[in-house]
């Protein structure tokens, strides 16, 4: 079987193929001792698929058996909670299952990785997935990386989104705008991002069009800034030149900015001279 966005190594990488086969290692349990996985990565399930699947769970059963560990006086689910949910609305009152001993880390990598599978988890999920594996089990995006086959830099990306407020993210996970959006607004900062999320939901923007806007904003604010430092520069020679005046008795005029210029004092006779000179001597 071909595996999807590069995870090569997958579910067979820690359940070998040969434990899994038809007919053996496959159990039937009341379902009502499975559990779901509260370390699922998947928070979000599209209730309209749940009930096509369920539908097609009461006319053939559910076919492919779930992976769980056992947990308590039951067992906890480690991948196959949608078929889980599904046979539950169904009313199925025994599901198929495969019992392996996990420990948490294999738990939490099964769950992950056969989300990633399936395409099943939005970009925040995922995310918030790799910072709780990182979190928990010492990992570095690296290990990640090699464990799940996806390279480091598509999961440093991913885990970017986690810097956004929590309002943006759960635009993206409520597919309101994309991953995409969510990194253009990530790359500016203060009340530029609150005018780029306006312009996107407003005007439906692309990805292409909000990265545009977004660098037009920022130079924008760059220009703003560049033009602040320079008033303010200006201001502090102006009161520098105010100060001399003061000091000296005569016209001062500083010319530059504030990291380099020149300073004209100046002098109306021999004797404005010499008691200039004294001044700046002393």
């Amino acid at each position: 079987m071909k595996n999807k966005k590069g995870l090569g190594k997958g579910l067979q990488a820690l359940i070998p193929e040969e434990k899994v086969e038809a007919g053996k290692g496959v159990s039937k349990v009341d379902i009502d001792r499975v559990c779901p996985n509260k370390n699922q990565p998947r928070t979000k399930f599209d209730q309209d698929k749940l009930e096509e699947l369920a539908n097609s769970i009461r006319e053939h059963g559910v076919i492919q058996p779930m992976i769980v560990t056992v947990f308590n006086d039951g067992y906890k689910i480690v991948a196959g909670e949608r078929r889980w949910r599904a046979a539950k609305i169904a009313g199925i009152k025994e599901v198929p299952v495969v019992i392996r001993e996990l420990t948490e880390k294999d738990i939490m990598e099964l769950a992950l990785i056969e989300n990633l599978q399936r395409e099943d988890l939005n970009e925040i999920e995922e995310a918030l997935a790799y910072k709780d594996l990182m979190n928990k089990f010492q990992l570095t995006q690296q290990d990640i990386s090699t464990r799940i086959g996806k390279s480091r830099t598509a999961i440093a990306n991913t885990l970017r989104l986690l810097k956004l407020p929590s309002n943006i993210r759960s635009l993206i996970v409520d597919g309101i705008i994309t991953p995409g959006h969510g990194r253009c607004i990530l790359s500016i900062e203060g009340f530029e991002r609150e005018k780029l999320l306006e312009k996107i939901l407003k005007d439906k923007l692309s990805v292409r069009d909000s990265e545009r806007l977004a660098q037009k904003l920022k130079s924008n604010k760059e220009k703003i800034e560049t033009q602040k430092k320079e008033l303010n520069s200006q201001m502090f020679l102006r009161d520098i030149e105010d100060r001399m005046q003061k000091n000296l008795g005569t016209k001062v005029v500083i010319k530059g900015k504030s990291e380099k210029g020149k300073i004209e004092i100046e002098y109306y006779s021999n004797d404005d001279l010499e008691r200039l000179t004294e001044m700046l001597s002393n």
